[in-house]
This record gives C-alpha cells, structure tokens and sequence, in this order.
C-alpha cells in the first residue's frame, strides 16, 4: 500500500499520543512515517455515521445474533477439517484473549483507547456486544475462555465500526483473522447470500479445498508444511533465528521497523506499477514482468518444473505469493521447484519490477535450503 492508516476505536480525529504508550510497535511504526493516524473530516464523519447507522440496523436485527452464531459454527467446522490444529483459528482466538486480558487490558494500552471498566465501547455496538454475550454465550465459549466473551463479541463488532470509516474514506480496511470472516459472513448475509455459499466461501479463504481435505491425512501433513515454507511471499522473513535474544524488545522492535521501512524502498516500483494498472492491457503487462522473473530463474538458476499432483497444484494455487483480488489482477502462482547449484553470480536483468521479483523468488528458493 502507498499509504497505511491505523483507526482509532473512539476519536474521529486522533492523534498518535491517543492511541497509549502501547504497543510500542504502533508508536515505532508511526515514529518511522509508515502508519498514520486516521483522522475523518467532516463530510467524512457524516458519512461514516450513515454506514454505522446501517450496520447497526442490521446488527440489531434478528440477523445480528444469527450471522454471528454462523461465524462461530464456520470456524469450528474450518478447524475440524484442518490436517492439524497449528491453524485453528478458534484455539488461536482462546489464545489471543488471554494475551489480551494480561498484557493489552492494561494502563497505557487498550485503557488508554477505551477507558469503560470492561474495555467495550460505550457506544450502540458495545451495547449489541454485550447482549450477545449473554445470549450467545454457549456458542462463544467454542472459542472464548469464560468471562471473555464480551470482549469476543465487542471486538468483532468494532470491525464493522472501522469498516464503515474505510468505506467513507474510499480505503481498504484490512481486517485480523479474528474480525476477517464475520465481517465476510455479515456482509454476504446481508446481501441475502445462503449459509452454504458463505461457508464455502470461507473455507476457500481459509485455505480448505475439497481435495485436500479428502485426500490429505497425517502422512501428508509434511508436505504441506514443505510447500508452506518453499512459496514465495513477498518481503520474507524480517529477521533470521540466530538474531533472536540479543538485544531488549524496544530495540528489536526499532530494528524490525528499520527492515519494515527499507523493504518498504526495495518493493517502490512493484507498489507502483500495481497502482498504475487500470486497463486489462496494464494488467497483462504486470503479469508478463512477472512472468518474465519467473522464467529467470527457470533458466539462469538451472531451476526446473517438477509434476504437480491434482493435491499439490490445487496447494500451490490456493496459497500464491500474489492473489487474484479483483477481476484482471494477475495471480502469480507459487513455485514447486528442484535446483541444482551453477556456481555463478546471480544477476537479472529487466524492469525494475522484474529485478525486484527475481531477487524475491530467489531468497525464497535459498530459504527453503536448495
């Protein structure tokens, strides 16, 4: 993104001292010019109003208790069909609130943005969090540990709250996993969508193909790690393990933000030529650059294909480096590579774009070991 903004749970114009102390990785973040605080004009904040206004409406509604049971239900059901519970997004969230309760809920943190005794806005959306916390608070406990599920509840309602402030601002709000896919199930709902297409449309974000989960059983669990670790994703790791435990946490967070803001540089021109794609033939073009990198290293690394099984290609595709997001935006496919070392220099040669891709692929490609 050219630029990020972070929204604040209660003020419409916050400034960085608004949001606490902590996380210190905001203040560093902003410090550096890499988040901004998101502050709405006026004509803004009307706006914002008719789109929470809307929202509540539908929340308020019988609809508001059912979408959120769906969610719940969808995530248990995600969960059972994973070949391991690494990614399991309903024992994630029980982790996540208890990481909330003893660090987060604290002075000069979440306090800070929201000063009420149980951290929920005092606000419409806090007072539909905490009905449905009594009244769905069986459910909740799929995945909230007991006397959490307010703060479950709240937290999922105030996504709709930032997503209504990026639609008035014409911004993409970027949701965590834990707001991610009931805001997708609220606003498919809404749009009349049935339970079972927006169950199949989480699963295929949530990375669940049919065929995987027929096919995939414990002994394949490996392979799926392997190919986890061997695509590539764009900006790769920020630190290498033997980094770790050296220096105090502040002064790694500095150094992260430090990387953060260097990558940030290195990947201008491929930030650039995405925002100038508008027509199909900008669009095409990206995706010969990339194309183009590609095939680079196929040759000047002696890399080759190797066959796919119908499992394996589905894997590749379902967890590319680049994603189809809109209609016409290339997705670059991951890359199930064998290798063997030509002893020479790399270099590439191209576009900008094309020079800043090939080095991406090839850190990857080192990374995993070949």
């Amino acid at each position: 993104m050219e630029r990020v903004w972070v929204a604040h749970p209660v003020l419409a114009h916050p400034r960085a001292v608004d949001f606490g102390a902590r996380p210190y990785l905001l203040r560093a973040l902003a410090g550096a010019g890499l988040l901004h605080p998101l502050q709405l004009t006026d004509d803004e904040t009307g706006r914002v109003r008719e789109a929470e206004d809307t929202a509540l409406h539908e929340l308020q509604s019988w609809r508001g208790n059912q979408v959120l049971g769906q969610f719940i239900g969808q995530a248990v059901t995600c969960d059972d069909a994973l070949p391991d519970s690494r990614n399991s997004l309903s024992k994630r969230i029980h982790g996540w609130c208890a990481f909330q309760a003893a660090n987060v809920r604290v002075a000069g943190h979440h306090t800070d943005r929201i000063t009420t005794s149980d951290g929920v806005e005092d606000d419409p959306f806090g007072t539909w969090a905490r009905a449905a916390s009594i009244v769905l608070r069986g459910p909740l406990r799929l995945m909230a540990p007991p006397g959490e599920e307010v703060y479950v509840a709240a937290t999922l309602a105030r996504g709709l709250k930032y997503q209504a402030r990026a639609d008035a601002t014409s911004l993409s709000y970027q949701a965590h996993p834990v707001r991610r896919d009931f805001l997708l199930t609220f606003d498919l709902s809404t749009e009349g969508a049935t339970e079972t297409v927006v169950l199949d449309v989480i699963k295929a974000i949530r990375g669940i193909h049919e065929s995987l989960v027929t096919a995939a059983d414990d002994s394949d669990t490996h392979r799926v790690q392997l190919l986890e670790l061997e695509l590539p994703l764009l900006g790769g790791r920020l630190w290498q393990a033997g980094e770790t435990g050296r220096i105090g946490e502040r002064e790694w967070v500095d150094l992260i933000v430090a990387r953060i803001a260097d990558y940030r540089e290195k990947a201008a021109d491929l930030r650039a030529a995405v925002a100038r794609c508008v027509t199909d033939e900008d669009y095409l073009r990206l995706a010969r650059d990339i194309n183009g990198a590609k095939r680079q290293l196929l040759e000047r690394l002696g890399l080759r294909r190797v066959a796919l099984s119908p499992v394996e290609q589905e894997l590749v595709n379902g967890v590319a480096s680049v994603t189809e997001s809109v209609p016409g935006v290339p997705k670059v496919a991951g890359m199930w590579i064998g290798a063997r070392a030509l002893g020479k220099q790399v270099s590439a040669t191209g576009t900008p774009v094309q020079r800043f891709l090939y080095k991406e692929f090839y850190r990857a490609w080192k990374r995993a070991g070949r």
